[in-house]
């Protein structure tokens, strides 16, 4: 193992004391190793919000009486037409 020493502030410090206490019974090297894991996964995060946000569209288009394939079929075309048009790149709705 490795020593590792830190600055941080006061109320940091026993904060993680008081979490690596509770939680991985006073086992510092698990509970920093969790936190690393977690901070590490933000890309997966970044996913599962990406999904949330899918998921409450498709229900709120659900909710409003849905969408045709037709419509479907319209809108990839013109998302293909713009994205034609503008050489490769999405023109933004802002």
């Amino acid at each position: 193992m490795t020593e590792l020493v830190l600055k941080v502030d006061n109320n940091l410090a026993e904060r993680f004391k008081k979490i690596s206490l509770q939680k991985f019974q006073g086992d510092e090297s698990l509970a920093f190793e969790q936190a690393l894991k977690s901070l590490l996964s933000e890309d997966e995060l970044d996913m599962i919000r990406l999904e949330q946000i899918v998921e409450q569209i498709q229900n709120e288009i659900k909710n409003a009486g849905g969408v045709t394939a037709k419509e479907i079929d319209a809108y990839i075309a013109a998302y293909r037409h713009n994205k034609r048009r503008n050489g490769g790149k999405l023109e933004s709705r802002r």
